[in-house]
């Protein structure tokens, strides 16, 4: 499995994050703000550990290793994704569908062994990108159907649906916590340097990148990285 199993599909849908904010959330303890709804640091650091565990067995076989950091900034990208596409829905009044109910079903077995709460952190966030997608659709129909259109094309249902997240954040904010290295760039939520500290070395530097070294994951204590 490769070491960008969240980035990557966060940033698939990475562009329905637009104009937020990540200069800081409203509150200590608090992860990502988005809309009326605030993820804590707390469950993104759960959330993260349970992910840990649930690919660690894939990460090992196909010898990788990846900071703890990189499995947090990207179980953040998917949770912020989540809880925006659930508000949109909730907005409309409209519900993912079959799609994505498929989706839950096959990562929810996927991981059957697994415990209890680890398969729920894992299929909470490796459907976040199915949920999205799902909710564009739908909340793009609903718009036209509104707006007049009978027979909508699939490219303008896409359309009108990216539309709706793409003004969203505008209305409603997005803030993440600097220290999860994210930021809005380009129309995306996408991984940066936005760390309040500065990387005085060389491994350092490597911890901060978007596809972070080998050797400096290696090199991280036991409790700091993932494989």
């Amino acid at each position: 499995m490769s070491k960008t199993w969240m980035t990557g599909a966060a940033l698939g849908l990475g562009g329905l994050l637009l104009t937020g904010c990540a200069g800081g959330t409203s509150g200590p303890g608090v992860a990502v703000a988005v809309g009326d709804q605030t993820i804590s640091a707390a469950h993104v650091d759960r959330t993260a550990a349970h992910m840990c565990e649930a690919l660690e067995e894939d990460f090992r076989a196909q010898s990788t290793v990846v900071p703890m950091s990189f499995i947090r900034q990207g179980v953040v990208q998917l949770l912020s994704l989540r809880a925006q596409a659930r508000q949109i829905a909730e907005q409309y009044g409209v519900e993912p569908g079959p799609t994505y109910e498929r989706e839950v079903a096959e990562r929810s077995r996927s991981v059957a062994g697994l415990p209890e709460n680890v398969r729920e952190s894992y299929v909470e966030v490796m459907t976040a990108d199915a949920l999205a997608t799902a909710v564009v659709e739908q909340v793009g129909r609903a718009k036209l159907e509104e707006e007049g259109f009978a027979e909508p094309t699939a490219e303008q249902v896409s359309q009108a649906g990216n539309d709706v997240f793409a003004t969203w954040p505008d209305q409603h904010g997005i803030e993440i916590d600097p220290q999860y290295g994210l930021e809005f760039s380009d129309g995306a939520l996408v991984p940066t340097d936005t760390s309040l500290s500065v990387a005085v070395s060389d491994l350092a530097k490597l911890g901060q990148a978007s596809e972070p070294d080998p050797s400096y994951a290696a090199s991280l204590p036991a409790s700091q990285r993932c494989g």
